[in-house]
């Protein structure tokens, strides 16, 4: 049981903190006095809590967000200055490493089964922005704003910013956004598709739970095959895609959940997936 209890139990953090409640969990971003920004603390955090999100927690959804008043600033500029200031430090490797770290955090995000919803209450900049476009659907606080930033101090885009924007908004759209670098209010986010819905500041918590418990009520075998199926799609050949498609249908019919599913729909009363 001691056992059991322990695989259970987030891991113990300084800059992000995880909260679980009944099968929802949060994952916040907890630097507000440096809105968030990505210390190579933080970063060596996150990788330690997405490994543990993807593969032991608990949970049929995740929530991530920033505490304070950002989402995220993005890479912390007073680690980067540390390599202008000290000729000693040698900054390119350590940022080498530092984003060797954060793609993995990226990787093992990805590699989460359930749903992930962005809860996006502030700026989110540069690889907060990454991180904000890594989720699997965003909701965004009407006090929001998105900014690519990277062009802005003359560095290239890291955590995934020219993988995931381009998947969201289409490559010759990503490529405007990336060069012209505006600051996007929420609504010209959900405009774009960047963010699914935008509302008020003090209703985004609420909202975020709520579009949570109802994305945490599909069947995790759905589920998993959709996030799969979606992030392999642009990848693979048609005859390639279409043979996993065949396994993960014909998966799912071994599944206490499908049967369930069925009887539920014939039954014409409202199913209850299990995770079985």
């Amino acid at each position: 049981m001691a056992e059991i209890a322990t695989t259970m139990a987030p891991p113990d953090l300084k800059t992000l903190r995880i909260d679980i409640d009944g099968e929802i969990g949060t994952l916040t971003l907890n630097r507000p006095d440096r809105l968030n920004a990505m210390s190579p603390e933080l970063i060596g955090e996150l990788v330690v809590a997405a490994a543990w999100l993807a593969d032991r927690a608990p949970l049929r959804a995740l929530i991530v967000t920033g505490e304070g008043r950002a989402f995220s600033a993005g890479g912390d500029v007073t680690w980067f200055k540390k390599g202008i200031d000290e000729d000693d430090f040698d900054l390119p490797a350590d940022v080498r490493r530092g984003a060797e770290v954060l793609h993995q955090a990226i990787i093992d995000f990805r590699r989460i089964p359930y749903p992930v919803v962005g809860a996006i209450n502030g700026v989110a900049a540069g690889a907060g922005f990454s991180l904000a476009l890594m989720c699997d659907t965003r909701i965004a606080s009407d006090e929001a704003a998105f900014v690519c930033a990277y062009g802005r101090i003359g560095a290239s885009p890291d955590g995934g910013m020219t993988y995931f924007l381009p998947r969201v908004v289409g490559p010759s759209k990503a490529i405007e956004l990336l060069l012209n670098d505006p600051l996007l209010s929420a609504q010209q986010a959900q405009e774009m598709g960047i963010v699914a819905e935008v509302v008020p500041a003090d209703e985004l918590a609420s909202r975020a739970r709520e579009t949570a418990e109802d994305l945490a009520t599909r069947a995790p075998h759905y589920v998993r095959m959709c996030k799969k199926l979606v992030a392999e799609s642009l990848d693979n050949s048609l005859p390639e895609h279409l043979q996993l498609e065949r396994h993960g249908i014909a998966d799912s019919m071994a599944t206490e959940d499908l049967r369930e599913g069925v009887t539920a729909f014939l039954e014409r009363r409202e199913v209850t997936f299990t995770g079985r």
